[in-house]
């Protein structure tokens, strides 16, 4: 293995600063889709280049069979062309037949709230209601003096799951103060959920809602 490794070569070099740019563009993707698809590919991506690597391997580095080489850059350029088709498709999501618009902010110094206006901010935050297969798109703007965010969640929690890909900014980059921000996102499973905001120790100051999804 030493030897190999001495003998690694210009080809190696290049093949793994390609596929460290193939694994930023999807995840680039990946993040402004929002499609997890894109997490498979990078996934298949790294598969990939570890098979590659074995089979480079397994022959004299100064004699390694170029079909090999042809075929793998053959099949990662086939990822990059599946995750721009993906991009285009995928990633563009259903009219939305169902609009909601909340409004985020501080009610006092140590009360956090939901509102159907801006003067209207309450904790609990009004209940929302869906049914399976509706198409919302959720429009949040921030009245209030600090970052907020929105998604809804399965449980009652900073760390809840999101349900249906319905998150509006997050607690890393939430909507800053006076901005407004948006999402769609397609209703899928019926229950009783929550939507809170997910910035740390705002749940626990009261932005958080009911949601009720009937079959």
């Amino acid at each position: 293995m030493k030897r190999n490794i001495d003998n690694l070569g210009l080809t190696a070099v290049l093949l793994l600063a390609f596929m460290i740019i193939l694994g930023v563009i999807i995840w680039l993707l990946n993040f402004v889709a929002q499609q997890r698809v894109f997490g498979l590919l990078a996934s298949a991506e790294f598969v990939a280049f570890a098979l590659l690597v074995g089979l480079y391997y397994e022959d004299d580095p100064k004699n390694i069979s170029r079909k090999w080489l042809v075929s793998g850059f053959a099949a990662l350029a086939l990822l990059v062309v599946l995750a721009g088709v993906l991009f285009a498709g995928v990633g563009t999501p259903p009219t939305p037949n169902v609009s909601v618009t909340l409004y985020a902010g501080e009610i006092s110094s140590t009360l956090y709230g939901f509102g159907n206006s801006s003067n209207s901010l309450m904790s609990p935050g009004p209940t929302l209601t869906f049914k399976v297969g509706n198409v919302v798109n959720l429009t949040l703007t921030n009245v209030g003096t600090m970052p907020h965010d929105w998604a809804l969640v399965e449980t009652k929690e900073t760390s809840g799951t999101v349900l249906f890909g319905a998150q509006v900014a997050s607690a890393n980059i939430p909507v800053e103060p006076n901005q407004t921000e948006s999402v769609i996102f397609t209703v899928s499973k019926s229950g009783n959920f929550f939507y809170i905001c997910q910035v740390p120790g705002h749940v626990q100051s009261g932005m958080w809602g009911n949601v009720v999804i009937n079959p």
